[in-house]
């Protein structure tokens, strides 16, 4: 599936870096993406007029181990893309860390020509996740990017509030790859596919609305 996912992404970035001369992508975070990172570090030496986001962070220094910006570094910045964070202080406030991302972004150009997701067994994607702020980043304006999310309860493998991409910044991506595996998350994504837009799952509702055709990559 590693190998399968890098041959598409890569794939699409160089398509746009010939008929554009530039490629705006955002790639996941986790532990889940790292083998695919893996394959494809070396190709993405020559990614001059690549811009790489996260999907989503956790609201901690780039340096913490729970720092998607941090793998991303640690995996594209030998290479020649350039790589914006969303997470930057103040890490205890996840609404003025989203406006402080939605203003550093602002300049980007929008639609994000891919967006790469994993998702969760609740079904959530990106750091949509279940807690009071969920309802309203699920329902932003179609000109906000970014919302700050404080889950309830916290993630255990990674406590803190994050910052994420909403809804509508994803929905509107020109390729929208979503990967996982095993058969536990491939109930949800039957699930998902069966609510479509009713869905009270991010995924679900993602599969459903989105402007272009979802693509799916799946190991068992």
């Amino acid at each position: 599936m590693a190998e399968s996912l890098v041959r598409e992404v890569s794939g699409i970035i160089t398509d746009r870096l010939e008929t554009e001369g530039a490629a705006f992508v955002a790639f996941p975070g986790g532990r889940s993406p790292v083998r695919a990172f893996e394959f494809l570090a070396p190709r993405a030496s020559g990614w001059r007029g690549v811009t790489i986001i996260p999907t989503d962070d956790r609201l901690v220094p780039p340096g913490d181990r729970l720092s998607n910006y941090g793998l991303l570094e640690r995996c594209f910045a030998a290479g020649q893309a350039q790589l914006i964070p969303l997470a930057r202080p103040p890490f205890d406030d996840p609404a003025a860390a989203a406006d402080a991302a939605e203003l550093r972004l602002s300049d980007l150009a929008w639609p994000l020509d891919l967006v790469w997701l994993g998702f969760g067994l609740d079904g959530h994607v990106a750091s949509l996740l279940p807690g009071p702020d969920l309802a309203v980043a699920m329902r932003y304006p179609d000109w906000r990017r970014v919302a700050g999310i404080r889950p309830v309860p916290l993630p255990a493998e990674a406590p803190v509030p994050r910052v994420t991409l909403t809804l509508s910044a994803i929905l509107s991506a020109k390729r929208l790859l979503i990967f996982g595996s095993g058969q536990d998350k491939l109930k949800v994504v039957e699930r998902a596919l069966e609510e479509g837009a009713e869905s009270q799952m991010p995924l679900g509702i993602v599969l459903a609305k989105a402007k272009c055709q979802p693509e799916l990559f799946w190991s068992r």
